[in-house]
């Protein structure tokens, strides 16, 4: 009982969040009260930290401004007192006692040595979804999926955290190619199961804000994903690569024009800008106040 009670101390969860307040009260039931738990919050929720105060296990952390997912997570590890943490979403279902010791174990098993390990996902989207074969305790894997990450701090902390220029998308795989160049490699845990309910992360209460909201998440994985082959496989390259994409973008802008399909249009419209500006070395500046600017 006391190793039990060891193993879990010595893990720290850590939960970026953005009007979902609901969705954290709920996942926070779940994690024992002796595991501390630190919330980033960039949506200034006061309310989540008045009813969070009432645990003595939950810091709550107000940022000023919303610099995105990596950025919110290395903001928490500088908290961080304990030698582990998982970095993990509020709408990811199966994160509890059982799961936690699971990834305790496999992180001694292994001695320490991985970047990052995840679990497996229940009905997930093969397409841009790789897991590795059930058949496998645990094996390895180019990259974890983003929503649940266990790291071990002190690796973590050696190649500087995420890189903060990515807002949304791709930031995980950016850590992971980082991790790999000081030879750690990430792992899928196949005996941990969970179930992501993509998307429901934020809350929004009307169809015009989801609709803005699939704009920006539009967006910022087109901005990502350039910059991530940019900065990993060199311009030339990436030029090359995303040759087809720009021409079957603009191509598609052009015939939405000509039918006058303005839903489809603003679609690709969103995709080209995105595309654009990483093309262009500018910053991922776009939010959901300033979404519609570029429509």
């Amino acid at each position: 009982m006391k190793k039990e009670k060891k193993n879990l101390n010595d893990i720290t969860i850590i939960i970026v969040t953005y009007q979902s307040q609901n969705k954290v009260l709920k996942f926070t039931k779940k994690i024992p009260e002796k595991i501390p738990i630190i919330i980033v919050d960039n949506s200034k929720d006061y309310v989540l930290k008045k009813k969070m105060s009432k645990r003595n296990n939950v810091q709550v952390y107000l940022r000023e401004k919303n610099l995105g997912y990596g950025s919110s997570v290395n903001y928490a590890v500088k908290k961080v007192k304990t030698n582990y943490f998982l970095a993990v979403q509020c709408d990811v279902e199966g994160i509890n006692k059982k799961s936690l010791e699971t990834f305790f174990y496999y992180a001694k098993l292994l001695k320490d040595k991985f970047s990052m390990m995840g679990p497996r996902f229940i009905d997930a989207p093969v397409k841009g979804h790789i897991q590795t074969n059930k058949k496998y305790d645990h094996k390895k894997i180019f990259c974890v999926h983003g929503s649940t990450l266990f790291i071990n701090k002190k690796n973590f902390k050696k190649i500087n955290g995420f890189d903060e220029n990515y807002f949304l998308y791709w930031e995980e795989r950016d850590l992971a190619k980082k991790f790999d160049k000081v030879g750690l490699n990430c792992f899928q845990i196949n005996k941990i199961c969970v179930r992501h309910k993509k998307g429901e992360s934020v809350y929004t209460k009307y169809n015009q804000e989801n609709i803005k909201l699939n704009h920006l998440y539009s967006w910022h994985f087109i901005w990502s994903k350039y910059y991530f082959f940019k900065k990993n496989f060199g311009q030339f390259f990436s030029i090359l690569y995303f040759t087809p994409i720009i021409l079957r973008v603009l191509s598609r802008i052009f015939i939405t024009k000509l039918f006058s399909d303005n839903k489809k249009k603003q679609k690709y419209l969103i995709r080209w800008h995105g595309l654009k500006t990483s093309l262009l070395g500018r910053k991922s500046y776009i939010r959901l106040d300033n979404i519609k600017s570029i429509i």
